[in-house]
């Protein structure tokens, strides 16, 4: 009896010693993927295009200190990371922006098994066509471009992109800063595909958007159009579906429709520089934001329609019901993803009309 007593004793010490180990060996690793964090990490981003607590919430977890920096237009934020590619470890861009980020060989190939999350993004989001495999870039949240409007001031029902052609509405029309949204409203204004790529009706188009350049307010960036409209400064705008929504609870008066003659569907989504110093640390705060609990934090702050179908189950009910953030299938019909297949050769001469009208227009304005 004594020996086997010995013997068992011997066995429970041998396994509570196996345990120490293997809690040891896995304190070891935690502390060792821990050790690979950097100290800081440099986000470039849109104003206001976090949760409130998105990114102090992430410094607590990993005490890693972010530095966010914001930008007013995609041009901008191209414009930084084409000047130095290693400023920033992540960026919010659009998915046209994405293709461009790529043809320029300015962005790091993700190491996806650092974003495990990515599993949590609805299968119609992921492999896109400007990023086969999401090898560059994950998807954030979505979106149209839609028109905004005062119903103070503008009683008649309003279903067209003609409005923001009124001449009566002069002073009080802006326009987002944005090539492909303005052009998408020249082109659906004159009964055409916002993805048109013939050089006859791109002409068209620009010379319509010179002629309606008269009557805005200017170019703007999405938060200034979203304050105007609350203040009633402007009356009408194209404008992003959840910005218009923050606006909305501001300002009741505030109508948002997708145009009779369509409108843009848009991916925001984030991705790396080529040169971040941090890469690691920005693929583990985009697996962070791919947090279902996370994720829907941001929603619910923000009103934006969601890319991580994992977050519905933590998303307002209100939000996930919202037709404007979620529009029925046949309003969807009418609208298309910004197009950004086909010839590289045809894509640039496309490109070169769209920049001749906007240099006149945007940049000269």
């Amino acid at each position: 009896m004594k020996i086997k007593r010995i013997n068992a004793m011997k066995i429970i010490l041998a396994g509570m010693i196996g345990i120490v180990l293997v809690a040891n060996f896995a304190l070891k690793d935690v502390f060792a993927q821990d050790e690979k964090l950097s100290k800081e990490l440099n986000v470039f981003n849109w104003e206001d295009y976090f949760g409130k607590t998105t990114l102090s919430d992430f410094e607590k977890k990993y005490g890693v200190k972010i530095n966010l920096e914001t930008y007013k237009d995609e041009d901008e934020m191209l414009s930084a990371v084409q000047s130095n590619s290693g400023k920033y470890d992540i960026i919010v861009a659009s998915g046209a922006c994405i293709r461009e980020l790529k043809e320029m060989r300015l962005l790091a190939e993700l190491d996806l098994t650092n974003i495990p999350n990515l599993k949590n993004i609805e299968r119609k989001y992921r492999n896109p066509n400007y990023d086969n495999k999401n090898k560059f870039s994950i998807p954030y949240l979505w979106g149209t471009t839609g028109l905004a409007y005062n119903s103070k001031y503008i009683k008649q029902e309003v279903t067209s992109w003609n409005l923001l052609l009124d001449p009566e509405l002069k002073g009080k029309i802006a326009m987002l800063n944005n090539i492909d949204e303005v052009f998408a409203v020249g082109l659906a204004s004159l009964g055409y595909s916002p993805n048109e790529s013939s050089t006859e009706k791109l002409n068209q188009a620009g010379k319509l958007l010179l002629k309606q350049k008269e009557l805005l307010a200017g170019y703007m960036d999405p938060i200034t159009i979203r304050s105007k409209l609350v203040s009633g400064e402007l009356w009408a705008a194209n404008i992003y579906s959840g910005e218009a929504m923050f606006a909305k609870e501001q300002n009741s008066a505030l109508k948002y429709i997708i145009p009779k003659e369509g409108a843009y569907i848009w991916v925001d989504t984030l991705a790396v520089p080529r040169d971040s110093k941090n890469k690691y640390t920005a693929e583990v705060f985009i697996n962070y934001v791919l947090d279902p609990k996370v994720s829907a934090k941001i929603v619910n702050y923000l009103w934006y329609a969601n890319c991580n179908i994992a977050a519905s189950q933590y998303t307002l009910k209100e939000i996930l019901e919202n037709k404007s953030l979620y529009p029925a299938p046949e309003v969807l019909d009418k609208c298309e993803f910004i197009k950004v297949e086909g010839d590289a050769g045809e894509l640039r001469d496309h490109q070169k009309i769209r920049n001749k009208f906007w240099s006149q227009i945007y940049k000269l304005e």
